[in-house]
């Protein structure tokens, strides 16, 4: 086992990753950016190093003076989170030519299955089903390609993630105008594709090891989102059929074995109202919302990505993980930057990862993400009720949430069905529109 690991992110999952470790009896470093020097993460960690400025190009995103920083502080590994570099075929690259563990795939499986395009690729050659449409590097072919197939077409760069980069469209006039604002000097050529306008977003979580097992764990139901942005997460999801399921579990299966993937990841898949199911890329990392898949599995994922990268055998087998009861999760977001006054959340059955503290910070510069609220019951209907509660007692002060928003999803009808699409909080007018 490792003896001390840089934690190469912030935020909830930076103290989730260093308290896991700390279970382990691992020391932690953790790095931050200028703005970030009273951050949680970096009061509870072994140690801590401020790396660069706000901009997270010139710290979360620099790859030499994070290598440096793990370097410096004799750190034998490095765990990404997720977003920033996590997906960083060039950071687990280097990471590798400096002797360094990446705590998740390896560079080249990264390669394979981090960027959406190539990922694709793998996934024809496999058989597996996915939306049509094509790359585009000009106006003119994204024009032809959306007519060929009729608007309503999705617009989207190929490196993008957690929703960035991806729009709606649904007339050539749109297209134009939402073309120019994508296509950057670092994003050149974009994705036309087809858009499914009764669609839902299942995604199956899996987990391997350096020994070639692998194996799914569930489900998840992550179809509330606003702006292509998860805000609500459940598992397992609702009113699939067991062939629907199967086949998804087959498909992931055969996407991490062609390229032997190695730790946590998850492969996402559109599913139509017929059922019909597509690939849409796969998030070779921890995901946001594993944590509802450990309130299910009882499994610890966290600690079984630093276990699988140091070299573990995973010891159990599909049929020994007992799948049991329904959780719930509501990502708590900030809706505005600010000092947290304070804060307050006493429930003892409940489960809060969060970062935080009286008086840190909330910047402008990184996601919006505060902490996420998990609730486990035997039942739906329990989890939700309880989830609920949690939602009337927890209380933060100095900058403004959507924990409002939470409330109504909670209470529509869509939700409280069971039967609900990616475009259901639109349709039900549930938000205001600065809501993330």
């Amino acid at each position: 086992m490792f003896s001390k690991i840089l934690i190469a992110n912030r935020g909830e999952i930076a103290v989730r990753v260093i308290n896991e470790c700390k279970r382990l009896g691992i020391k932690t470093v953790a790095i931050c950016s200028d703005i970030d020097r009273n951050a949680l993460h970096m009061q509870i960690a072994d140690e801590g190093y401020c790396i660069g400025a706000a901009h997270a190009k010139e710290s979360y995103l620099n790859i030499e003076a994070i290598i440096n920083a793990a370097i410096i502080t004799k750190s034998e590994a490095i765990h990404p989170g997720y977003g920033f570099l996590s997906e960083n075929p060039g950071f687990a690259k280097a990471c590798e030519q400096n002797g360094i563990t990446f705590i998740g795939p390896s560079s080249d499986a990264i390669r394979q299955l981090g960027e959406k395009v190539a990922a694709k690729k793998v996934a024809v050659s496999q058989n597996i089903p996915v939306l049509e449409g094509m790359i585009v590097s000009n106006i003119e072919d994204a024009l032809l390609q959306a007519n060929e197939m009729g608007y309503p077409v999705m617009l989207k760069i190929g490196d993008g993630g957690g929703g960035a980069g991806m729009k709606v469209l649904f007339s050539d006039s749109e297209l134009k105008n939402t073309f120019g604002m994508l296509q950057t000097s670092e994003n050149e050529a974009l994705i036309v594709e087809r858009y499914v306008t009764m669609a839902r977003h299942i995604e199956i979580q899996i987990i391997g090891d350096k020994h070639g097992n692998i194996l799914p764990l569930r489900n998840r139901e992550c179809s509330i989102q606003l702006n292509n942005k998860k805000v609500v997460e459940e598992c397992p999801a609702n009113n699939l059929s067991e062939e629907t399921l199967n086949n998804l579990y087959s498909a992931s299966l055969k996407l991490a074995k062609t390229v032997n993937y190695v730790g946590a990841g998850t492969v996402e898949f559109l599913v139509d109202e017929f059922e019909n199911y597509y690939f849409l890329e796969m998030n070779a990392r921890i995901q946001v919302e594993h944590g509802i898949t450990e309130m299910i599995t009882g499994l610890n994922l966290v600690q079984w990505q630093i276990k699988i990268a140091a070299g573990e055998k995973i010891p159990f087998t599909q049929d020994y993980i007992r799948f049991s009861g329904h959780a719930l999760e509501c990502r708590i977001n900030a809706l505005s930057c600010g000092r947290i006054g304070n804060w307050y959340f006493d429930v003892n059955e409940a489960r809060f990862d969060h970062s935080l503290a009286k008086g840190i910070t909330v910047p402008p510069h990184y996601d919006s993400l505060l902490g996420k609220l998990i609730s486990y019951g035997q039942t739906r209907i329990e989890t939700i009720n309880k989830m609920r509660g949690y939602l009337d007692e927890l209380q933060i002060v100095g900058v403004e949430t959507n924990i409002d928003l939470h409330k109504n999803i909670l209470n529509s009808n869509s939700f409280l069905s069971g039967k609900y699409f990616t475009n259901s909080l639109y349709k039900e007018g549930l938000f205001k529109g600065d809501e993330k």
